[in-house]
């Protein structure tokens, strides 16, 4: 938002002006002199509340904040709480069944998680959000 790239919607998340929700931010550090975009003063978010009654993880509930444990909890079936639980598991098993655990295709999802997994939402809040959603919108041309 400082940047001048959208503003905040319902579901916590920036919408561009014209792209809406499907966007992805990442940043460049320099030390050239830039000037900043004109802050987005505008309200971009219809509040439908499309995204609060389809999370299903109910993670939206409160205006203003997304509960990051519910959202995950739902999101992320193989993060943390339940790869501590599968952890509790092989500890507590023999060395035969510690084997077993690390070639069964339950340690599979875990191991992709921990390979890379940063996403921690299940996108039903971007995949759903209408704004920017129009036939005005065009793919922008493509530097060659």
């Amino acid at each position: 938002m400082a940047a001048g790239l959208g503003s905040f919607g319902r579901h916590n998340l920036v919408i561009h002006p014209v792209l809406g929700t499907r966007v992805t931010f990442t940043a460049v550090v320099t030390n050239l002199e830039m000037e900043s975009d004109t802050r987005v003063t505008e309200d971009h978010c219809l509040h439908c509340n499309i995204c609060v009654d389809n999370c299903p993880a109910g993670a939206l509930n409160e205006e203003g904040r997304t509960d990051l444990r519910k959202c995950m909890e739902v999101s992320q079936p193989f993060g943390a709480n339940s790869f501590l639980g599968y952890l509790r598991k092989f500890v507590n098993s023999s060395a035969e069944e510690q084997e077993g655990m690390l070639k069964s295709f339950t340690f599979l999802p875990f191991y992709q998680a921990l390979s890379g997994a940063r996403e921690y939402n299940c996108f039903n809040c971007q995949k759903l959000c209408p704004a920017g959603r129009h036939e005005s919108v065009t793919k922008p041309a493509m530097a060659g």
